[in-house]
C-alpha cells in the first residue's frame, strides 16, 4: 500500500502511520528490536508530513512517543534487574536476542558485538545446575558463530565449539532437544576443519553425524541430510 502512494501522495502519511503501527506490534509479539526501529522512522516520515495544524499531527507526535519509550524500556528493564536479580539473566538475554534482530536486519556489527558481552554476562549468572544455562550456552555459541562468520577470526569459532560442546553435554542420549544439539556442533566443527584442515575436527564432525542417524535420536532422515549438506 505504501508502495502505491510514493513522495506527494495525499495519503501517504497514513500508510507510513499504519506501517509503522504494524511492524510496532509484531515487536511487542517477538521483542525483535529491528521492527521498532524500522517502525520509529517510519513514525518520523509520517510526522514530517504532519506540520503543526495538520489533523493527525497529535496523533503522530502520540506514536512516535510510544515507540520511542518502548526502545528505551528495553535497556530500562536491563537497570532495573541489577546483579543478584533473580531475572537479571532473562533480561540480559531479551536484550541481547533485540541486538542480534537489529544486527540480522542492518548488519552493524556493534549490535552483534554488545549482543556477545550481554550473553557472556548472563551466561556468568547461570552456573552448572541453572536451569538457563544450556540456552544460554547455546545462544552466545550462535552469535560467536555468526560473528565468525562475518570476520573470519578463528578465536570466535574455537569458543563456539567449547560452547556447544558443554551445551551438548547438558543434553544426554534420550533427550529431546540432543539432536540439534548434536547437529549444531558438527556443523561449527566442519567450519573449523574447513579453516584448518585438522581431521580430529571433521573425524568429530562425522561421528555427531553418525549419531544423528541412530533410532535414539528419533531423527528423520530429512533432517540427517540437511546436516550433512
Amino acid at each position: 500500500a505504501l508502495a502505491l502512494r510514493p513522495t506527494g501522495h495525499s495519503d501517504q502519511s497514513s500508510s507510513l502511520s499504519n506501517l509503522a503501527i504494524t511492524l510496532q506490534g509484531r515487536f511487542y509479539h517477538r521483542g525483535v528490536l529491528s521492527d521498532l526501529d524500522e517502525a520509529i522512522d517510519l513514525h518520523h516520515a509520517a510526522l514530517a508530513l504532519r506540520p503543526p495544524g495538520h489533523s493527525d499531527r497529535s496523533s503522530s507526535l502520540s506514536n512516535l512517543a510510544t515507540s520511542l519509550h518502548d526502545r528505551f524500556s528495553q535497556r530500562a528493564a536491563l537497570a532495573l534487574r541489577p546483579r543478584g536479580h533473580s531475572d537479571q539473566s532473562s533480561s540480559l538475554n531479551n536484550l541481547a536476542a533485540t541486538l542480534q534482530g537489529r544486527f540480522y536486519h542492518k548488519g552493524v556489527l556493534s549490535d552483534l558485538n554488545e549482543a556477545i558481552d550481554l550473553q557472556r554476562a548472563a551466561l556468568a549468572l547461570c552456573p552448572l545446575g541453572h536451569s538457563g544455562r544450556s540456552s544460554s550456552l547455546s545462544n552466545l555459541a550462535t552469535s560467536l558463530q555468526y560473528r565468525f562468520n562475518q570476520r573470519g577470526v578463528l578465536s570466535d569459532l574455537d569458543d563456539a565449539i567449547d560452547l556447544r560442546r558443554a551445551a551438548l553435554a547438558l543434553h544426554p542420549l534420550g533427550h529431546l532437544d540432543r539432536s540439534s544439539y548434536l547437529t549444531n556442533l558438527a556443523m561449527s566443527l566442519q567450519d573449523r576443519f574447513n579453516q584448518r584442515g585438522v581431521l580430529s575436527d571433521l573425524d568429530e564432525a562425522f561421528s555427531h553425524y553418525s549419531q544423528l542417524s541412530q533410532p535414539s535420536h528419533a531423527v528423520s532422515h530429512i533432517d540427517l541430510e540437511a546436516a550433512k549438506s
